[in-house]
């Protein structure tokens, strides 16, 4: 039952943080009853049995809505597409936008991705009068990170997007959100912010190309059933199996910002119900805590829940500089199988232990980028969260939480062994 006549809809409900989204609304968040009814959209389709959102007689009305194109036509065509397949779309008041499409081709991937969310905008402006906010997410390729060793000293804080060197901003389509946006509410009732995770530690019941968390949770359940570690294995190891990080010294010891994706989705939740201190299209840095974290440091924790003992990365004899290379590039050789080789190599044993989504339901294309993120992330990127506390919302949290929280429901989902 809901007092309220909110109404979300969330674009892009089965990625990392759209699924969280949805996951929080559900759950009441920040109360029960601010939200009467939420609209779902996904890309692919999702069966809601096995979504894992919590199914309870009190929370909102949920519609799931798939095959909704995007891309095709303009916002009429849109419009006219979401009028046919959602429920009241009349009565929508907040529009959480989690859609990105990664293209080769830069310049191509912001056309195509601020396409998409203009005709989302144009559509709404038509179709929904009661509208109240807009809230996206961005992220630290907005910062810069995508050139070798960065492009501003941290902390990173917010002020600092309106300086990004021309190449490289057009390159990104968060201007190109915060431009449209800015268009488009211009003199209307509703108001919109962005928020700015860096490494996002979530979950989703169908894999998803840009989650290290599973990334990383596939490689280290396959590492530990291959030396007799875990539930699966029928030949116990005899004594502990370390297992090194998938990186260099330099990535293992840089400094950054992890946030858990229920986090995001509360702040995007919080920051919709404040437009007076979280709208007028302000930008937000959202992390898990005010102090950052290595890699080095957490990986330990990691490979514990795997029953392992993560160690520090293998000193290779011939090491590529450090800030040297970018996102998706690794060295020419390791002694190690970076994690994508080796879920592709092993993969087969998930078949084996009935864990079919497991194999189906990965990282799939997104596996070299993953895999390149202890090499090519070796310069400190950590995130000001300064903005973010002034709001008044939640305050630090254990940022390993967040890894392990995934971990269980990947293993739930049956993701991992």
């Amino acid at each position: 039952m809901s007092d309220s006549s909110n109404h979300a809809i969330v674009f892009g409900a089965s990625g990392l943080i759209g699924w969280a989204i949805v996951d929080q609304l559900l759950r009441g968040y920040p109360r029960l009853g601010s939200f009467s009814k939420i609209t779902a959209v996904t890309n692919r389709p999702l069966n809601t049995s096995e979504s894992l959102w919590p199914t309870d007689s009190d929370q909102p009305d949920l519609q799931l809505v798939s095959g909704i194109d995007l891309l095709k036509g303009d916002g009429a065509t849109l419009a006219s597409s979401l009028m046919q397949a959602v429920e009241n779309i009349e009565s929508v008041t907040h529009i959480y936008y989690l859609v990105f499409q990664a293209i080769e081709d830069d310049i191509e991937e912001v056309a195509i991705n601020r396409c998409m969310f203009q005709n989302v905008v144009d559509a709404h402006t038509t179709l929904s009068p009661n509208l109240q906010f807009v809230a996206f997410a961005g992220g630290t390729r907005g910062y810069g990170i995508y050139t070798p060793g960065g492009t501003f000293t941290p902390p990173l804080t917010e002020d600092m997007v309106k300086n990004l060197p021309p190449d490289y901003a057009k390159t990104v389509v968060y201007p190109a959100y915060r431009e449209l946006l800015s268009a488009a509410s211009k003199g209307k009732r509703w108001t919109w912010c962005e928020v700015c995770p860096d490494a996002i530690i979530g979950f989703t019941p169908n894999g998803s190309q840009f989650s290290l968390a599973l990334h990383w949770a596939q490689y280290l359940s396959l590492y530990a059933f291959m030396h007799g570690v875990g539930p699966f294995t029928t030949e116990a190891a005899t004594s502990p199996v370390e297992v090194p990080f998938p990186g260099n010294a330099a990535g293992a010891n840089s400094l950054f910002s992890p946030v858990s994706s229920a986090t995001i989705a509360r702040f995007m939740i919080y920051a919709s119900l404040h437009p007076e201190t979280c709208g007028g299209g302000r930008l937000f840095n959202v992390a898990d805590n005010e102090t950052p974290c290595k890699y080095g440091e957490i990986w330990p924790h990691l490979a514990k829940w795997f029953g392992l003992v993560g160690v520090g990365p293998v000193t290779e004899k011939a090491s590529t500089p450090d800030n040297s290379m970018g996102a998706g590039q690794l060295p020419e050789s390791t002694s190690l199988l970076p994690p994508g080789e080796y879920v592709t190599k092993y993969r087969s044993v998930f078949i084996q232990n009935g864990r079919e989504n497991a194999a189906t339901r990965g990282v799939g294309a997104g596996h070299r980028q993953l895999d390149s993120v202890g090499y090519w992330l070796t310069f400190d990127r950590q995130l000001s969260i300064t903005k973010l506390r002034e709001t008044g919302f939640e305050g630090d949290k254990n940022p390993v939480q967040g890894w392990l929280s995934v971990f269980e429901m990947f293993r739930k989902a049956g993701l991992i062994l």
